[in-house]
């Protein structure tokens, strides 16, 4: 089994594209509101009112491939009808129940870091971090307050987790 996409709700696609497309550079394969015709292209009407248990469901959907695509899609998801809603700021952070984090390999973590400090993305720290000589990353707020997470692996993570 491998991912095949991670879904993402957020508030408004337009700002999430500024962060994921522009700044983290995923590449925009899909921009649809669904249904999209009546017989369904990604989803037909009874589908999604079934997905999201309300009569006339309608949604922004994104789907993006990242820059060094595997196959793995990041769908974002902007609710219409029922209007989306933000997780309280405090759930969104460690110790609640959910996916918590979206973590990305990349290199030269350093000129990453100060991209999305320049790009005015609020970082949980203020320098990058080392875990056990395996990995330096940091953390940063996506525009609906989703954690981020940004790793380059010092070593290959196949030798230390064999």
């Amino acid at each position: 089994m491998k991912y095949h996409h991670i879904a993402v709700f957020v508030s408004d696609a337009e700002e999430s594209l500024k962060l994921y497309r522009d700044i983290l550079e995923f590449k925009v394969v899909a921009d649809a509101i669904i249904p999209d015709r009546p017989e369904g292209n990604f989803f037909d009407q009874k589908t999604l009112d079934d997905i999201f248990k309300v009569e006339g469901a309608k949604s922004r959907l994104v789907l993006l491939a990242p820059p060094e695509g595997d196959g793995t899609f990041l769908e974002f998801q902007q609710p219409i009808h029922p209007p989306v809603q933000r997780k309280p700021k405090e759930t969104l952070r460690y110790a609640h129940t959910g996916i918590s984090e979206l973590g990305f390999e990349v290199t030269n973590i350093d000129q990453w870091f100060e991209k999305i400090q320049n790009a005015g993305y609020e970082t949980q720290t203020d320098y990058i971090w080392e875990t056990g000589g395996i990995v330096r990353s940091f953390l940063f707020y996506d525009p609906d307050g989703n954690m981020v997470q940004l790793c380059e692996n010092l070593v290959d993570p196949k030798e230390v987790f064999a």
